[in-house]
C-alpha cells in the first residue's frame, strides 16, 4: 500500500529554465560599477566553464555550493574580490530566479491537490545555483507549498541524488517505509536509480520522450503528471 509520494523538482514540478545570461549580465554590471577591471571574453569563458550544466559523474555526489563556484570563477580570472562583494554576488545569483520564476508543469497543482487528500507528499530535489530556501519561496508564490510535508534539497543535505541519504531522509521525516512509497521524477540516473536502489516504487515522468535505458528501468512511465494518480490509486 502506498502511503507517501515524493517528487523531483526540475522538469517534474517546474519546467527547467536557465538564468545564466541574467547572472552574467549582473556580474558584468557589478564589476563595472565597482571599477574592477576584467576581460569580457575571459569572463564569459570562465563563467560558462564554472556555471554551465555539464554531464555529471553520478558517482560524485557531493553538492557543489554557489560560494565554491564563485570563488573558482574569481580564481580563474585572478580577481581579488572582497568577501562582502562575494556575498552580494552570491545572493544575487541565488535569487535571480525570483524575478522570473519557472512555470509549473501542466497539471501539477491539480495533481498535488488530489494526491494530498490521501497521501503524504515530499520533495527530493537536486539544486544548482538556486538553493532550497529560494525554491520554497516560489512554492509559496504558486500556492503549492502546503502540499509538501517535507522538502529535501541537496544544498541542505550536502549530497546530490542518487545518493541514498536524500531518499532516506525524506522517508524518515514522512514516517514511511520504502516499500510503501513511490518517487516521481524525470531523470533515470538520479531519480529512478536513486529511488529503486532504496527499494521505492518509481514513476518515470518522460514528457520529452527520452530514450529508455536497459540498465535503469522504472516501474511505470508517464507523459503527464496527472497520469500518476491512477497508477498510485491502483497500488492501493
Amino acid at each position: 500500500m502506498i502511503q507517501a509520494i515524493t517528487f523531483d523538482l526540475w522538469n517534474t514540478i517546474f519546467t527547467n529554465k536557465f538564468y545564466s545570461k541574467v547572472r552574467l549580465k549582473y556580474l558584468t554590471q557589478f564589476l563595472d560599477g565597482k571599477g574592477i577591471p576584467y576581460s569580457l571574453d575571459k569572463l564569459k569563458t570562465a563563467f560558462y566553464s564554472v556555471f554551465s550544466l555539464q554531464k555529471r559523474n553520478y558517482e560524485e555526489n557531493n553538492h557543489i555550493y554557489t560560494e565554491v563556484r564563485i570563488s573558482k570563477l574569481f580564481n580563474l580570472l585572478n580577481l581579488d574580490i572582497t568577501n562582502i562583494y562575494k556575498d552580494l554576488i552570491i545572493k544575487e545569483f541565488e535569487e535571480a530566479i525570483l524575478k522570473d520564476p519557472p512555470p509549473l508543469k501542466p497539471g501539477v497543482k491539480e495533481a498535488l491537490q488530489k494526491l494530498a487528500l490521501d497521501y503524504k507528499i515530499g520533495l527530493i530535489s537536486n539544486t544548482g545555483i538556486t538553493p532550497g530556501r529560494v525554491i520554497s519561496r516560489i512554492f509559496q508564490q504558486y500556492e503549492i507549498y502546503k502540499f509538501f510535508k517535507v522538502k529535501i534539497y541537496s544544498d541542505e543535505i550536502g549530497y546530490y541524488k542518487p545518493h541514498p541519504i536524500l531518499f532516506r531522509t525524506a522517508l524518515r521525516e514522512l514516517g514511511c517505509l520504502p516499500q510503501n512509497s513511490i518517487h516521481i521524477g524525470d531523470k533515470l540516473e538520479t531519480d529512478i536509480k536513486g529511488a529503486k536502489d532504496y527499494n521505492m516504487f518509481t514513476i518515470w515522468f518522460n514528457d520529452s520522450n527520452s530514450s529508455k535505458s536497459k540498465l535503469i528501468q522504472p516501474d511505470y512511465e508517464i507523459h503527464e503528471i496527472p497520469e500518476a494518480i491512477k497508477i498510485i490509486k491502483r497500488l492501493g
